[in-house]
């Protein structure tokens, strides 16, 4: 499902009692770092666990391997970012008592259309679930283009349609449902099964 957000229909006040909201709830545990660019190497590995968290993200009926993060990979994606003229935006949640990443959101701004943002991911660690995390990094993203990003339009974003609480926070902050799409897979399973019982009874040779 393509969701979007017109931020000129977003006021800064409904932005703020979003955040204020959240904050309310995370604030005493929580502390916010953004990151403009390149992730600091010295947050490389926490944030590559951080990361790792999209896995758990709904996938409705699709059976899929999980995706695998480590920091040559989130290097890799910075640079196709920055060869592709994206300007790359991490708000990060970060652990009070134990310093992990308990969370991120993420925002490409295009450099050639800059009133054209791509939101690329929102992910909170399942251990620190249910703390307004959500709601809190996509907000004070919000509120940080606005000020860093003043061309900027609008943000685009995906979900899966079983994906609640995320659906929730994007409706919360002023996302629109654009359209709908279906993704099909075939189990391939049962015709490999039968081409091998097929061939195994088959005898070649030459005289």
């Amino acid at each position: 499902m393509t969701r979007q957000v017109d931020l000129s229909d977003v006021s800064a006040q409904q932005v703020e009692a979003a955040y204020d909201e959240a904050a309310t709830v995370a604030s005493r545990d929580y502390e916010l770092v953004r990151i403009r660019g390149a992730m600091p190497q010295d947050l490389l590995d926490a944030y590559v666990d951080a990361v790792a968290a999209i896995n758990d993200a709904p996938l409705d009926d699709l059976a899929l391997d999980d995706e695998v993060h480590d920091g040559g990979r989130i290097r890799q994606y910075e640079r196709c970012q920055e060869l592709s003229g994206y300007r790359l935006y991490r708000v990060l949640a970060r652990h009070r008592v134990s310093g992990a990443i308990a969370g991120h959101t993420v925002v490409a701004v295009r450099g050639d259309r800059p009133q054209l943002g791509d939101q690329h991911d929102t992910t909170v660690v399942g251990a620190h679930r249910g703390h307004r995390l959500g709601l809190l990094l996509k907000a004070d993203m919000m509120r940080w283009l606005r000020r860093v990003e003043p061309a900027l339009e609008t943000i685009g974003t995906q979900n899966a349609a079983s994906n609640d609480h995320m659906i929730a926070v994007n409706e919360r902050l002023g996302y629109r449902v654009l359209g709908r799409s279906l993704e099909f897979q075939r189990d391939d399973a049962p015709a490999r099964l039968a081409a091998s019982s097929q061939g195994a009874g088959r005898v070649t040779g030459t005289a």
